[in-house]
């Protein structure tokens, strides 16, 4: 045996036989749901939000286009309050999440997925949860925010910390 084939092991496995991914989310209430693309003669339609989706647990109040250079990292932010769609629409984002609610049985649980638009997948965020988003691709990443609540300029809902913070141990790189 060479020196190759000590390190040799079995890939897992990452998708079933129908391509859906095998890793199931395990933070309570965090929801990744896949959407399909409508390819016609013009080009491509992507429904990004219906109410139905959610079963009336989730009404948009504030909608916000965000575009996230090569290499940059968001801070980590968590609501106590607002909950969040994010709806990736260009380039290649890795999302983190981190479970920094008390009361949680996850808490301290982490996941950190890959979005691009060739397989259109929202995120929804949930109040407690620390998220963070990185554009690890060449081109400039864009994602739309939908929130449940209206943006409040005087005092936001919005709890950060820096990208590379100790209190969250995730690494999106």
């Amino acid at each position: 045996m060479n020196a190759d084939q000590s390190e040799e092991r079995r890939a897992r496995q990452s998708v079933t036989a129908d391509w859906n991914p095998v890793d199931p989310l395990s933070i309570p209430d965090v929801r990744v749901q896949e959407v399909k693309n409508v390819v016609y003669s013009r080009g491509v339609l992507t429904e990004i939000y219906r109410q139905e989706w959610f079963k009336d647990q989730f009404d948009v109040r504030h909608v916000t286009l965000v575009h996230l250079l090569p290499g940059e990292t968001s801070q980590w932010h968590r609501h106590h309050e607002q909950k969040d769609i994010v709806f990736p629409v260009g380039g290649y984002l890795r999302i983190g999440l981190y479970d920094g609610r008390d009361d949680s049985a996850t808490h301290g649980k982490s996941i950190v997925q890959t979005f691009h638009p060739s397989r259109p997948r929202y995120i929804y965020i949930p109040p407690g949860i620390w998220h963070s988003l990185r554009n690890i691709g060449h081109e400039a990443a864009s994602y739309i925010v939908l929130n449940d609540t209206e943006y409040n300029y005087e005092n936001p809902d919005d709890w950060v910390l820096p990208p590379n913070s100790a209190v969250i141990p995730v690494k999106l790189d």
